[in-house]
Parts: C-alpha cells; sequence; structure tokens
C-alpha cells in the first residue's frame, strides 16, 4: 500500500480553483462517456426502497450530480461538498435548488447525520490522499451512510506517484485495486462490483468499484 507524502490540501484546493473553468468544460464531454450513465442507472436501482441524500464528495462542476437529477430522479435530496470554492460555485450554478453544495474536505462531513444517507459518490480524488487519508475518508464514509447504503467510487489505480509533467508540481499517488479493495472491505463495506480499464487519454487504469454499507 502506497503512504507516501501527497500534496497539502491548501496546495489541492488552489489547483482546482485555478482550474475548474476548464474542468468544468472538460467533464461536458466526459460525461457522454457510457460509464457514467452505466454508474449512476445502476445506482438509482440499488437505492430503490432506500431513504436518504445522495452525497458526492468531492463534487467537483457537479455533473455527476446534475445528471443523476435530471436523468434518474428528481426528487432524491442532493449535497455536493468540494475543497474548491471555485468548483463549488460551478456546481451550485449547474444544480441551483437541485442541490446542496458545500465547501469542504471529503474526510469530514461533519454536518450529516450519522446513518442518514443513501449513497456516497467519489470519482477520481483518492490519488490526492495517501492510505491514511483515504482510511479517514473511508470511515466517514461509512458514519454517514445507513445500513445498506450504496458506496460508488472511481479512481486512478496502479502503483507509485502520478506524473503530471510540466503542467502541475502536485505530488499525489496511486493505489492498487487490491488495496483499494482491502481498505475498502475493512472500513465495513462489502464490494459487489469491482472493474479496472485502461484510460488511454490518461494513459492510466482507472478502477470502479461499487459497495454496501454492512
Amino acid at each position: 500500500m502506497e503512504n507516501g507524502k501527497t500534496s497539502s490540501a491548501d496546495k489541492v484546493r488552489e489547483m482546482y480553483d485555478a482550474e475548474a473553468e476548464s474542468y468544468s468544460g472538460m467533464m461536458d464531454s466526459e460525461m457522454e462517456q457510457p460509464i457514467y450513465a452505466d454508474t449512476l442507472g445502476r445506482l438509482k436501482t440499488r437505492l430503490v426502497g432506500l431513504a436518504g441524500p445522495i452525497i458526492d464528495a468531492p463534487c467537483g462542476s457537479g455533473h455527476m450530480l446534475s445528471m443523476y437529477h435530471e436523468d434518474y430522479d428528481m426528487e432524491r435530496t442532493l449535497l455536493g461538498i468540494d475543497l474548491s470554492p471555485s468548483m463549488a460555485a460551478i456546481a451550485t450554478k449547474r444544480l441551483g435548488k437541485a442541490a446542496e453544495i458545500v465547501v469542504g474536505d471529503i474526510r469530514n462531513l461533519g454536518s450529516v447525520r450519522s446513518c442518514s444517507a443513501a449513497a456516497v459518490i467519489s470519482h477520481f480524488a483518492l490519488h490526492h490522499l495517501n492510505v491514511d487519508g483515504i482510511a479517514e475518508a473511508l470511515a466517514e464514509w461509512h458514519r454517514v451512510l445507513r445500513i445498506g447504503g450504496q458506496l460508488v467510487i472511481g479512481a486512478w489505480e496502479g502503483e507509485g506517484a502520478i506524473d503530471y509533467g510540466d503542467d502541475s508540481d502536485i505530488v499525489a499517488i496511486l493505489h492498487s485495486a487490491e488495496s483499494l479493495q482491502a481498505m475498502i472491505r475493512e472500513a465495513g463495506f462489502s464490494i459487489s462490483r469491482n472493474v479496472v480499464e485502461r484510460d488511454n487519454e490518461m494513459m492510466m487504469n482507472a478502477i470502479y468499484i461499487e459497495g454496501t454499507r454492512e
């Protein structure tokens, strides 16, 4: 398991604040990839009969919550949390009254009551955390989810540091499929789906994990 040093939350916040507009534009086309409709469609099915909000941590530009609201369930309460105020502002504009968007850390959802949420979504943020940080996040997500609540994770998979080249001096690390699954199970989740796919544009493997809070 990789427990190396990653860039501070302040450094990560600065990067996403600077890139918020371009990130949002990139996500406009990214959401056309079938993985998102497949993931959210399965989530809709698994949430039948399960009350509570969906939490997107981090919500980024709000694209996943927006797709879920528009395509699958316009009644479900939605909460997005993001470290970047600029990202949160874009998500707020995109979702309007359909979701509450707050600035915060995915490892601390203190405003959310324990055992109250139906699902936690987290896509492509875990590379900014080492093993200890991921354990914190998973423990917090387990706390806020009700029994039977759903966990949906997308992450960059592998070993070692991510090479940003000249684009950024951010330090981020990959985590293997085996280590991520072990941490998720140790945090009190069962895993129902685990798929690793090659992202040819990013030249990295992406892992998609779906689980249930026990």
